[in-house]
C-alpha cells in the first residue's frame, strides 16, 4: 500500500470524498426519505444508492492505495554506476528495458517517469490527482471500476430525482414547504453530477481507446512527437480487456478486490541475468 503526500491530489481526493458524502445527503434526507418514507421501497432506494457509494469509494481507494507498477531502483549507487551500466548494454538487445536517467532505475518495457511521483511506473498512463496516483499497470482496472461506479451513481440519482420532484415538488424531508432549501440542493446537486458526468464520459472513453490501441496517453504523446504511424492491435478488444481487469470470470472484472495478473512480457528472467559475464 502506498500513500502520496501530494498537496493537490490530496486536496483533489477531499473534494471527491466531499461531493460524494453530499450527493448522499441530500438523495437519502430531501428525495427518498419525503417520498418513500420509512418502506420497504424507501430502504431499497436508500440501500441501492449507498452500495453503488460504497463501491465507488471502494474502487476509488484501491486506486489511490494500490501500487501502479512503481519500478524498483538499486539502493547501492555503485552496483547502479558500474554494475547495471554493464548489464543494460548485455541484454537490451533481447529485452528492450532500458535505463531511466531521472531516478536511476532498470525499467521494463513501456514504463515511464513519472515527475510527481518520481519514479518509474510499469504502463504508466497518467498521472490522476483525482486518485492522488498514477493510473499504470496494476491499478487500472480499479481506475475502470471507478468510473464505472461513478457513471451508474449518477444514473439511479437522475432516477430518483425524477421521480422524487414529480412526487412531493419541493417539500421538504418531513413534508414541509422547503422551497428555497430544496432548490438550492437541486441546483448544487445537478451542477455536480454534470461535472462529474463529462469527467467520466470524457476519461472513460479515453482509457478504452488507450486499452483498445494498446497505447497509453504518455506512449500516444511520444509516438505524436515523433510522427510515428501506429499499427493497429492485432488482439481482439475483449482479449485486451481481459489483460488489465484480469483472466477471472466477467463478475471479477466489477469487484474491486483482486489485482490483474503481471504480463510476462514485461518481464526478465533471473537465469538471463546470472548468466551474464562482467
Amino acid at each position: 500500500m502506498i500513500l502520496r503526500l501530494d498537496p493537490c491530489g490530496l486536496i483533489c481526493v477531499l473534494m471527491i470524498y466531499g461531493s460524494v458524502v453530499y450527493a448522499d445527503y441530500v438523495v437519502t434526507i430531501w428525495m427518498v426519505m419525503p417520498v418513500f418514507g420509512n418502506s420497504v421501497w424507501g430502504a431499497f432506494h436508500i440501500t441501492l444508492f449507498n452500495t453503488l457509494i460504497f463501491m465507488t469509494l471502494f474502487s476509488h481507494g484501491r486506486t489511490m492505495f494500490t501500487d501502479p507498477g512503481i519500478v524498483p531502483i538499486l539502493k547501492n549507487k555503485y552496483v547502479y554506476t558500474e554494475l547495471i551500466s554493464h548489464l543494460f548494454y548485455k541484454i537490451r538487445a533481447y529485452t528492450h528495458w532500458t535505463m531511466c536517467t531521472r531516478c536511476e532505475s532498470f525499467r521494463p518495457p513501456r514504463a515511464h517517469h513519472c515527475r510527481v511521483c518520481r519514479r518509474c511506473i510499469r504502463k504508466m498512463d497518467h498521472h490522476c490527482p483525482w486518485v492522488n496516483n498514477c493510473v499504470g499497470e496494476f491499478n487500472q482496472k480499479f481506475f475502470l471500476q471507478f468510473l464505472f461506479y461513478v457513471g451508474l451513481s449518477i444514473m439511479i440519482l437522475s432516477w430518483i430525482y425524477d421521480d422524487e420532484f414529480a412526487t412531493t415538488g419541493l417539500k421538504g424531508p418531513f413534508g414541509e414547504n422547503a422551497h428555497h432549501a430544496k432548490v438550492l440542493h437541486s441546483i448544487f446537486l445537478s451542477m455536480e453530477c454534470a461535472v462529474f458526468g463529462m469527467f467520466v464520459l470524457a476519461v472513460s472513453c479515453d482509457q478504452l481507446g488507450a486499452i483498445f490501441s494498446e497505447e497509453t496517453a504518455v506512449e500516444a504523446a511520444q509516438r505524436r512527437t515523433k510522427q510515428v504511424y501506429k499499427r493497429g492491435s492485432r488482439k481482439g478488444r475483449f482479449a485486451l480487456l481481459r489483460e488489465v481487469c484480469g483472466g477471472g470470470s466477467l463478475y471479477s472484472w466489477f469487484i474491486p478486490c483482486s489485482s490483474p495478473p503481471v504480463s510476462r512480457d514485461h518481464c526478465v528472467d533471473r537465469r538471463k541475468l546470472n548468466h551474464i559475464d562482467i
